[in-house]
């Protein structure tokens, strides 16, 4: 059965660094009197570049108690004027019965990936040992305006303001969130179908066939007094058919965000370190994206 799914647990395509001091957000004000910000508006006043956000995140997609692949990752996101402009992510991904494969060295090595602009830099996992001698570093062609986030495994992506707009369109409950992160929150909770989901995120289309897009995304986001995200959870069932056979997928994440303002520094690698992909010593081997469940 081969499936786009595993783009729900490849490793993150981004790139940044280095928190610091957060800086609260702002209040838009017309004339002397301010106006209490909505969770859209908070997050797009944080796009000052400099400035950024601190994540964590953790995955799962059990295919049908065959086998688990599992991920966690974390990072630091810079943000530009429109949203994310580079990143630095670390992530590292178990894919289980997946990894029979003995062509697939390396793969469940921990990987970091740093994207500036449209450019990434991989370090890690099946690269590992294909780079010659004093490369350590492989680059390739990426975009950090898509959001590290949608590298890890998480359907709703709160630092995409369109996303975030949708998505909240969508509360069906409202309640007390408790302290997450530090801040008190509210809790938002709802349901979203990977079509509508597919309507702002392009990525997602190709993942997924007419009838799987129908699936319904379950979501909980806790958000501060200051209307930013300090947690998002999402979970999804899906039934996926091949031939005869019908395998149920669950797949499950959950990521924190910390740091909202921090000062945020990214530098690429050092050239003399970066290498190109004619440069590997040997073939890059695909990554798993197919399960056997036989005739």
């Amino acid at each position: 059965m081969k499936r786009a799914f595993m783009a729900l647990a490849c490793a993150a395509t981004a790139a940044l660094v280095a928190p610091a001091v957060a800086a609260p957000a702002q209040a838009h004000t017309t004339g002397s009197q301010a106006r209490p910000l909505d969770p859209v508006a908070a997050l797009r006043k944080q796009f000052v570049p400099g400035h950024g956000v601190r994540f964590t995140s953790s995955a799962t997609i059990d295919f049908g108690g065959m086998t688990t692949v599992r991920s966690t990752a974390k990072g630091a996101l810079a943000f530009g004027r429109s949203g994310i402009a580079a990143s630095d992510v670390s992530q590292k991904i178990d894919y289980g019965a997946l990894l029979e494969d003995k062509d697939l060295k390396g793969a469940d090595k921990p990987t970091r990936t740093i994207t500036i602009g449209r450019t990434a830099y991989t370090n890690g996992g099946v690269f590992s040992s294909l780079f010659p001698e004093g490369k350590k570093w492989l680059r390739s062609s990426g975009d950090a305006r898509v959001g590290a986030l949608r590298g890890t495994g998480e359907f709703v992506d709160p630092l995409d303001w369109r996303t975030l707009k949708t998505v909240l369109a969508t509360t069906k409950a409202k309640s007390a969130g408790g302290v997450v992160n530090g801040a008190k929150t509210t809790l938002y909770r709802g349901t979203i179908t990977l079509k509508r989901l597919a309507e702002i995120e392009p990525r997602l289309k190709d993942g997924f066939s007419a009838s799987e897009a129908k699936s319904v995304v379950g979501w909980k986001m806790w958000i501060g007094a200051d209307q930013l995200v300090r947690k998002v959870q999402t979970s999804l069932t899906m039934k996926l058919r091949f031939k005869k056979t019908t395998i149920e997928v669950d797949a499950t994440n959950v990521t924190s965000l910390v740091g909202w303002g921090s000062r945020v520094t990214v530098k690429a690698p050092p050239k003399s370190q970066v290498a190109r992909l004619s440069d590997l010593l040997g073939d890059v081997p695909d990554m798993p994206d197919t399960i056997n469940l036989g005739d």
